[in-house]
């Protein structure tokens, strides 16, 4: 039996069936403030923030990622005195509705920089660039990943080498 041959692609995805169109990619780019408000940032707070953050079985955190849409860990120890909580995705969304979350219940997280690690911030840079950031010491094994693996995604999205 012979087969068709495949369709041309389309131009657009106004030219897609409606049951394709959420999975068509953008024709053109995406905003800057889309772009900027994924990647992903490590958040330290007391440990009682954190165990507040999570609520009684989890119900807690569980609201806020439905609200966010975005990924959020708790990625230190339950003994740790600092706690270290993760926002993967819409890195903004995600700490909005955490710090709504703690403040509902009388706990204020104060104003907080943090590195946000954005997916394509480092290939659009021509200029040979180095920077060196500071991370604090219970972060480096989250930062270096499961044998390397989150340094060799940074080394090939930035298109150049991390060294620790």
């Amino acid at each position: 039996a012979a087969l068709a041959p495949a369709p041309a692609p389309a131009s657009s995805s106004s030219q897609l069936p409606d049951w394709l169109q959420d999975l068509a990619m953008p024709s053109g780019p995406t905003p800057p403030t889309a772009q900027a408000a994924h990647g992903k940032k490590y958040i330290r707070m007391p440990d009682d923030y954190v165990k507040v953050l999570v609520g009684k079985g989890g119900e807690t955190i569980r609201q806020v990622i439905e609200q966010s849409g975005a990924v959020i860990r708790v990625e230190s120890g339950p003994r740790d005195p600092i706690g270290i909580v993760s926002i993967t995705g819409d890195v903004a969304k995600g700490e909005h509705f955490i710090r709504e979350a703690l403040k509902a219940r009388g706990y204020d997280l104060p104003e907080l920089s943090g590195l946000v690690v954005n997916a394509g911030a480092c290939g659009s840079q021509s200029a040979v660039r180095r920077d060196d950031i500071q991370i604090p010491t219970e972060l480096v094994k989250h930062f270096v990943g499961n044998r390397g693996a989150n340094i060799q995604v940074l080394e090939r999205a930035c298109g150049g080498a991390v060294a620790i």
